[in-house]
């Protein structure tokens, strides 16, 4: 190896090194090469075992989110996100490469984990490299399992013309509708709990 090659190779470990990075952290904005079909994605898919992606409809609820239908990040159908009534929903826009997000999944995850059968949960992962994504929620404790859906596109963040970036948390009637949007991360349970008594009459 010559000392040019040598020395590239050891200012990449060094930068490495201080940056401490992970399959996490290297998700970046815009950046969903990774896709189904791959045998390292499918690993990924397998490891996160997230819940299927929920049955929608095809029409479109009035006041509900935007009018698209995304891929689903593990498994189940694509989701028609303005199609989804019949259930409370809490709808979390998120992204791997999202400090605060990273910061509230623990919240989300344990709130899905123990009131499941009351309320949906359904996450939207935005700007992410799909690989990235599904690592992320692994090393959530507890693990993320609830299903999250794909947007390269940021259709979901842009529709709701809330925020400019995520984590951004819908809260969805029965009909459909967004009866409220709770901007930037949730610091606890029980903040998040309050929402859903308030907003669903989930208790």
């Amino acid at each position: 190896m010559s000392r040019i090659a040598a020395g590239l190779v050891a200012a990449v470990a060094a930068v490495l090194a201080t940056t401490g990075c992970s399959a996490s952290s290297l998700g970046t904005p815009g950046d969903h090469s990774a896709r189904n079909g791959s045998t390292a994605h499918a690993r990924l898919v397998a490891k996160a075992h997230l819940a299927p992606c929920p049955e929608s409809g095809s029409a479109s609820a009035s006041g509900g989110l935007p009018d698209v239908t995304l891929d689903c990040l593990g498994s189940g159908p694509a989701v028609h996100v303005s199609g989804l009534t019949g259930m409370p929903t809490v709808v979390n826009v998120w992204g791997s490469w999202c400090v605060p997000c990273q910061e509230e999944a623990s919240v989300l995850s344990s709130v899905y984990d123990a009131d499941r059968g009351k309320v949906r949960f359904l996450g939207v992962d935005t700007a992410d490299d799909a690989n990235s994504a599904l690592d992320f929620g692994t090393h959530v404790k507890p693990p993320v399992r609830y299903p999250s859906v794909l947007d390269p596109d940021k259709k979901v963040l842009l529709g709701l013309a809330k925020a400019p970036g995520p984590p951004e948390t819908a809260f969805l009637d029965i009909s459909g509708a967004v009866v409220h949007v709770h901007i930037g991360p949730y610091s606890s349970a029980a903040a998040l709990r309050a929402d859903l008594a308030t907003y669903l009459q989930v208790k």
